[in-house]
């Protein structure tokens, strides 16, 4: 299958976990054109650690901005006509890219496509396909998206606790228009492990997943009193 797409890999201090990260990556039944990983102000060995990999991979460095920037930064630098994105803790399944490729054949008006995946616990099993729930998951790890349609969406924008950014981004692709397809099928591995940000679930973590849903009504109330369609 002839299908072109960049990866975009945000990533702080995740010295531990972004070597499987690629590694799930170039294990792709599809290959990518290339590998963006974004440092994001690490004060571990993240850039060393990518640096001994292999030359395709592209590393920018920043300063901590947060994975919102991050990712921006790395959809900034992508250069083919599809963008993935992957958390550096996460893992996809070998045949993620071909299966969310095929629904972009079947459906040429969708611009973005999303899959499901399994938790497993950090020291857990990754071999067996993961241990845990399995999840719809609309975040960075599932997220395939045309980039042209991406870089019309605009910039990640980190919010308070550093997370709801990508729930954020999502509802403004949504409102622009974009069509999503979420599959049921399991694609991708989440891990879960203390002090992660998807571990993480205290008050002001959470301010930022309802700041998103609240910026998104704001914004739905700004368009029907224009007379726009939401």
């Amino acid at each position: 299958m002839k299908f072109v797409y960049s990866v975009v890999i945000p990533a702080y201090n995740a010295a531990d976990t972004i070597v499987p990260a690629i590694e799930s990556v170039l294990a792709q039944t599809v290959q990518p054109k290339e590998i963006i990983v974004v440092d994001d102000g690490s004060t571990d060995e993240t850039a060393a650690v990518v640096g001994e990999m292999a030359p395709r991979i592209t590393i920018v460095r920043q300063s901590n901005q947060g994975p919102g920037a991050a990712t921006s930064a790395g959809i900034a630098r992508a250069t083919a006509p599809f963008i993935a994105t992957l958390d550096a803790d996460d893992l996809w399944l070998p045949g993620k890219i071909e299966r969310q490729a095929q629904c972009f054949e079947a459906a040429p008006e969708t611009a973005g496509v999303f899959a499901s995946a399994r938790l497993f616990r950090d020291g857990g099993s990754e071999a067996d396909g993961g241990e845990g729930a399995t999840q719809r998951l609309w975040t960075r790890t599932t997220l395939l998206y045309r980039s042209k349609a991406a870089r019309d969406v605009g910039d990640f924008i980190d919010l308070p606790g550093r997370l709801g950014e990508t729930i954020d981004w999502i509802a403004r692709g949504r409102e622009l228009g974009h069509v999503h397809v979420m599959l049921d099928d399991v694609l991708a591995l989440r891990r879960i492990r203390p002090g992660s940000l998807s571990h993480s679930r205290d008050a002001n973590s959470n301010r930022g997943y309802l700041l998103a849903v609240g910026k998104a009504w704001q914004r739905r109330k700004r368009m029907r009193a224009a007379g726009e369609k939401p």
